[in-house]
């Protein structure tokens, strides 16, 4: 079993009508750079769960748009996002889904509109709580190859 811990690592805040209303947030730039630079935790524990026979990795995408392909060849992808990147984890995660890829969603965003998240993933985290459309799954354990 390949499983890829994907982290949504960018931060922008950007919005052109905003900016050409003479809008900016001054600082936000230097700390949105701090942010990004530290690792997932919750995509870091999950990977200490993760069986000693699978293998496993930790992959950063800072912005979808310069993705060639998909990132890995894996049968299980976890991916976490901040709410300012959702909408981008979830196109990731139906890339994913496309290639027939199982995916498993988390984080706040996820944890606050569940029902939205779940159009786009095989699993959902909510909390420290996995919930699946597949009766008794969670995160990974039950995933078989599909390939």
């Amino acid at each position: 079993m390949k499983i890829g811990f994907i982290a949504m690592s960018g931060v922008r805040c950007h919005d052109q009508k905003l900016m050409d209303l003479g809008l900016t947030l001054p600082g936000f730039v230097q700390r949105s750079k701090v942010i990004a630079s530290l690792p997932s935790l919750g995509l870091l524990a999950l990977a200490g769960l993760t069986p000693e026979d699978w293998e496993a990795a930790y992959i950063e995408v800072a912005d979808i748009n310069t993705l060639e392909s998909l990132p890995g060849d894996f049968d299980l992808v976890a991916i976490s996002s901040f709410s300012a990147q959702i909408k981008e984890a979830y196109i990731l995660a139906d890339r994913y889904r496309a290639a027939g890829v199982k995916v498993a969603l988390g984080g706040l965003q996820v944890t606050a509109c569940p029902q939205e998240a779940a159009q786009h993933a095989d699993t959902i985290v909510i909390g420290t709580e996995p919930h699946s459309r597949e009766s008794g799954c969670s995160v990974g354990c039950n995933f078989q190859r599909s390939r």
